[in-house]
């Protein structure tokens, strides 16, 4: 860790420190964004990126699969501690109420909402502890470091307990993540009553999507995505692909051609760009960029075949 690290470690340890009011109360983690509305879709592990796209020419940006947090554990000498009644005179130097998180960037902001139990305080000599007041853990002080991002959390913890979840990485973003459908025209509309010709025009589009926004929750970070569609890819089953990237492409004819008779399996992606803001208990923790997902839209096409038929007529004589 450089001396700027350490430096900013420690005030952000000192902040966390600071005496915030006694009690407080525990933060609860969140996953999911519950049921998709219709109209909606997630990405799976296997949209990220280019995704199932197998042609060329996509602006695809494969998304970080790694959180951009690493934790540390920093001890304290002083033990959380929950008294029966009220905190006996005599120890009244001796106790303190446990701030809540601290986020440094460039300067010190916080502290936030305690993640500890409701009326545990902090004693910084366990050997004083009086009759009737239980200790509940050791305060201890989780520090979490993203670029020049440093995040200060105390609490109580017991011997074995895990460090704090890591914040939710870009790719994992992504999958919990409701965007718009989309979704496939065409003309004709490739139906058994109404397919397709061989060797005649057959144009798709598709519709144009808004640009997205929304709020999710993991491992108790709050993360709000802001998305947008920057292209639109198509395969039309018989090994052509073709991409669209400029503004209302989505809605422009494609004009497609179609060799052999039969049932064909239409593709329309979507690739999005996105960008997420990670907040922690209150704070704005960063900003990130969560690269690209292309999302599919399926469709069945039906091509028929026009054959001339001739007929030899009797010869008059």
């Amino acid at each position: 860790m450089t001396r700027f690290r350490a430096v900013l470690v420690a005030l952000a340890m000192a902040a966390a420190a600071l005496v915030a009011g006694p009690g407080g109360s525990r933060a609860v983690a969140q996953t999911g964004s519950g049921e998709l509305a219709p109209g909606s879709v997630r990405a799976t592990a296997r949209d990220l990126g280019s995704g199932s796209f197998a042609g060329p020419g996509i602006p695809a940006r494969t998304p970080a699969a790694e959180s951009l947090f690493t934790w540390t554990r920093q001890g304290t000498s002083s033990t959380c501690v929950q008294f029966a009644g009220p905190v006996p005179p005599e120890l009244a130097g001796h106790v303190y109420a446990i701030a809540g998180p601290t986020v440094i960037t460039d300067q010190v902001s916080g502290p936030g909402t305690p993640l500890v139990p409701a009326g545990v305080v902090a004693i910084d000599d366990p050997a004083l502890l009086p009759p009737g007041a239980t200790a509940v853990g050791d305060l201890v002080t989780e520090v979490g470091e993203a670029g020049t991002t440093i995040v200060a959390v105390p609490r109580c913890v017991q011997p074995g307990d895990p460090l704090l979840g890591e914040p939710p990485a870009p790719a994992e973003i992504w999958q919990e993540t409701p965007l718009p459908r989309g979704t496939v025209h065409a003309s004709p509309p490739g139906t058994n009553t109404w397919p397709g010709i061989t060797r005649l025009a057959t144009y798709f589009w598709g519709d144009a999507l808004p640009d997205a926004g929304a709020a999710v929750s993991l491992r108790g970070f709050d993360v709000t995505v802001v998305a947008r569609p920057i292209a639109y890819a198509w395969s039309f089953g018989d090994g052509t692909t073709a991409v669209a990237a400029e503004p209302g492409s989505a809605t422009a004819p494609l004009r497609v051609t179609f060799l052999r008779r039969g049932d064909y399996v239409v593709d329309l992606y979507v690739v999005w760009e996105g960008r997420a803001h990670i907040s922690f208990a209150g704070f704005g923790v960063a900003d990130i960029d969560l690269g690209t997902v292309t999302l599919p839209e399926r469709a069945s096409y039906h091509v028929a075949e026009v054959r001339a038929l001739l007929h030899s007529s009797p010869r008059r004589h």
